[in-house]
């Protein structure tokens, strides 16, 4: 018996590492800076990224870079992890106010990672059709 109790908190813990050392990962890419291909092409500003955003910046993602969803990794999981993190805050929204700021604060850095993503797709896009003549003319 103890050896199970042993077991499951051993995999509780290994669990809540894996998703520290995920959340991590996606944070820290989403604190680099917004291209400027990505304020040209869509207008939006590094500071003006927030909460709300994330449906129409992945909505962006499928216009903007069709094949963007299946190549980055993390995309599908932070949007999975946006719609469930948007559920708790509609439920702690009106009894536990506190949380429900902390969620919105969880889903503006999914937007921001959404919003970073896309302007790097976007910027290599750009230097892809830049550099495509000069390669022609070599």
């Amino acid at each position: 018996m103890s050896a199970l109790f042993i077991l499951v908190l051993s995999s509780l813990a290994l669990v809540k590492f894996a998703v520290a050392q995920w959340r991590a990962i996606w944070i820290t890419a989403a604190s680099q800076p917004l291209s400027e291909a990505l304020r040209l092409a869509t207008g939006i500003e590094e500071a003006t990224v927030n909460a709300q955003d994330f449906r129409t910046l992945i909505g962006l993602c499928d216009k903007l870079s069709p094949g963007l969803q299946k190549t980055t990794p993390w995309l599908k999981e932070i949007s999975i992890y946006y719609r469930v993190v948007a559920a708790l805050e509609g439920l702690l929204k009106i009894g536990l106010p506190i949380f429900s700021s902390r969620a919105q604060q969880e889903m503006q850095k999914c937007s921001r990672y959404v919003a970073v993503v896309l302007g790097q797709s976007l910027s290599m896009q750009l230097d892809r059709e830049l550099a495509g003549p000069s390669c022609l003319n070599s």
